[in-house]
């Protein structure tokens, strides 16, 4: 890949507000909207145990009415100028998002900093609120995919707080009342903790906007180094065990894998690589084998997660239960190979080639260009130039893939995890 085509690429304008606040401003010359997002720093990760799932709480109550925006006018604002509207929270950062035609920016701007920094927080609309987060999470332990995935999260991370559902309990949702989420809200939605992007064509005032918006913004709140419990397992000192779920369903579903790095390794990108060579795309090992070979799944995959402290890879997927076992076989099989073997120079410049266009395409619009800029300012604390990962996919060699298989893909050091079907002996 050329390199000097990215080496041009011009970094976001950086500008640190009064009160401890970032805001980035990402050029895009040729795009027709505006993308917009407020960034938390931090997600589920600091919350403390007795109120887990308080930011996804607050990501949905900002949403029931503001100071002067009630819910249903909030909605109509949003609708009104066409806006997308987007809010998501993860473990490592929350973000409210939208994308809205240039001539709405100051509209859109003003009601979301209204419902972000002056939320009522009505008793009545918080227990309403309340019955539709335990609802979200009744459907996500009736999904056997997501019921599988958080206990296999907890069983990797332990006693660090990774391992606990972004989405909080029934109890501890239940037990958020005005006066915790005001204090929560005051703690997290301060200036330090804060992260402004605006990305599209920029034009004279669009700054200003922004900044008259969120002038009021307070600073204080949550310490940048805030704990995240007890610190996660040694992956090196682990020995290979299981955990296993049982539920009236028809299929079992499956994770292979242990705790890996956090988002700032030195291995990163040769582990993105080593997992993508797995079970990535439709040459992989894993989906040659499993899926073309032998016809045991429909679905199976390997995926990586790499938060602010920690992160794991997996080997997912499903099957019948009596192929269960085979399926085991063929991955433990594929993992020993690559431990054995190490990848072929064909495999090498293939994965380098995938994971390097799957940088290139993440970053095609300006809603993407946004959430990268974000991204990079909350996990990296700098801009990543594409050049600079290209070069380092480009340098991963061989050597580099067989350490991360031996470190992280070692099937005597794995977690099997899998929900079966209950009548399944």
């Amino acid at each position: 890949m050329n390199l000097r085509y990215y080496q041009a690429e011009q970094p976001p304008r950086r500008h640190e507000l009064p009160g401890g606040a970032v805001l980035l401003e990402v050029s895009a010359p040729a795009a027709l909207a505006v993308s917009f997002g407020f960034w938390l720093r931090r997600g589920s990760t600091i919350e403390a145990p007795s109120r887990g799932g308080v930011l996804h709480f607050l990501e949905h109550i900002v949403f029931k009415g503001s100071r002067k925006y009630p819910a249903l006018a909030i909605a109509e604002a949003f609708d009104a100028i066409g806006a997308a509207v987007d809010a998501f929270t993860t473990k490592d950062y929350v973000a409210f998002t939208f994308k809205v035609l240039p001539e709405y920016l100051g509209e859109a701007v003003d009601v979301l900093a209204d419902m972000l920094l002056r939320p009522l927080l009505d008793p009545e609309l918080i227990a309403l609120e309340q019955d539709v987060v335990c609802e979200e999470i009744q459907e996500a332990l009736d999904t056997p995919e997501d019921r599988l995935h958080e206990a296999y999260a907890a069983h990797i991370y332990q006693a660090h707080w990774r391992g606990r559902p972004i989405l909080g309990t029934p109890e501890s949702v239940r037990a958020l009342d005005a006066a915790v989420l005001r204090e929560e809200h005051r703690r997290l939605f301060a200036g330090p903790n804060v992260v402004l992007v605006l990305a599209g064509n920029l034009q004279p005032g669009y700054s200003e906007l922004v900044r008259a918006g969120f002038a009021d913004l307070p600073g204080g709140g949550l310490d940048p180094d805030a704990s995240c419990g007890p610190p996660a397992p040694d992956p090196t000192q682990r020995a290979a065990s299981e955990l296993v779920i049982q539920s009236p369903i028809l299929q079992t579903y499956f994770e292979i894998g242990n705790q890996a790095v956090p988002s700032t390794h030195p291995d990163r990108v040769p582990l993105l690589l080593s997992g993508n060579l797995l079970g990535g795309g439709m040459s992989s090992r894993i989906f040659q084998a499993v899926r073309e070979r032998e016809g045991l799944a429909y679905t199976i995959y390997n995926y990586t997660d790499m938060g602010r402290d920690t992160g794991l890879v997996s080997c997912a997927g499903s099957c019948s239960p009596q192929k269960e076992a085979r399926v085991r076989e063929v991955v433990d099989a594929e993992y020993r190979r690559l431990l054995r073997e190490g990848p072929t120079d064909d495999e090498l410049a293939s994965n380098k080639a995938q994971i390097k266009s799957q940088l290139v395409f993440a970053l095609e619009g300006v809603h993407n260009q946004m959430h990268r800029a974000a991204k990079n300012e909350i996990l990296f604390g700098r801009f990543l130039p594409l050049g600079e990962l290209v070069a380092q996919v480009d340098q991963v060699d061989r050597e580099a893939v067989m350490r991360c298989a031996a470190a992280w893909y070692d099937p005597d050091r794995l977690v099997y995890a899998a929900h079966r079907p209950s009548q399944q002996r």
